[in-house]
């Protein structure tokens, strides 16, 4: 089964660096100092008393400085379907006293949100989604009208495989595939940017959107 988690990818040319950072080691710049956290979270709109959700939440990483940009009056759904992460997250929440986070059994086809959100984010684990056409579709449908999905993930080493299915088992992927899939589930495309981190390697961002109406055919 599928495991939304970022820690549990190891040995690969591009998880084993995030890897390493998410618990401190690999001879690389703390994570702090290059995933640009802030930056996600401006790209969100993120404002207090929204509700927001992590996909793919893992250990936790992005979860607090959500918590902390929503507020006490927001919520933020920590979305997992692996039953460590999702016990790491309760224990996270718990010890920081995260009140307003909500730990989610997600599937592998839906994240089990609630209607109405206001934004979600998907950090570096977006190629690991096996069925990338219904999760889209799950959170088009519960995202309000204007609510934003963040995505940031491994760019291709130029030279690599051309393909998707080969790209995902380097665990990164061509941001032009995902541009597509975004579009082809119903999303408007608001920001891209395919160099948004440089090192310690290379990471894209994209900025969707559900539709504020839909369009009305002639």
């Amino acid at each position: 089964m599928l495991r939304l988690v970022l820690s549990v990818v190891t040995f690969h040319l591009f998880a084993s660096p995030v890897v390493a950072q998410a618990r401190g080691g690999g001879g690389l710049p703390p994570r702090d100092e290059w995933q640009r956290v802030p930056d996600i979270i401006a790209a969100l709109g993120v404002t207090e008393g929204q509700r927001v959700a992590d996909i793919a939440a893992g250990q936790g990483y992005l979860t607090k400085p959500l918590a902390n940009a929503v507020g006490k009056s927001g919520r933020v759904y920590a979305v997992e379907i692996s039953d460590d992460a999702r016990r790491a997250l309760t224990e996270l929440a718990a010890r920081e006293s995260l009140t307003n986070v909500e730990v989610v059994a997600g599937t592998e086809t839906d994240p089990q949100l609630p209607a109405q959100v206001d934004g979600a984010v998907i950090l570096n684990s977006y190629h690991e989604l096996t069925d990338y056409n219904a999760i889209l579709a799950a959170i088009r449908r519960t995202l309000r009208p204007g609510g934003r999905l963040v995505l940031v993930d491994n760019t291709n080493f130029a030279g690599h495989d051309s393909t998707r299915e080969g790209q995902v088992r380097r665990h990164a992927i061509d941001p032009s595939f995902v541009d597509a899939e975004l579009r082809a589930a119903g999303f408007e495309i608001v920001d891209r940017q395919d160099g948004f981190i440089v090192q310690p390697f290379p990471q894209w961002l994209i900025v969707a959107r559900r539709p504020r109406s839909a369009k009305v055919t002639p």
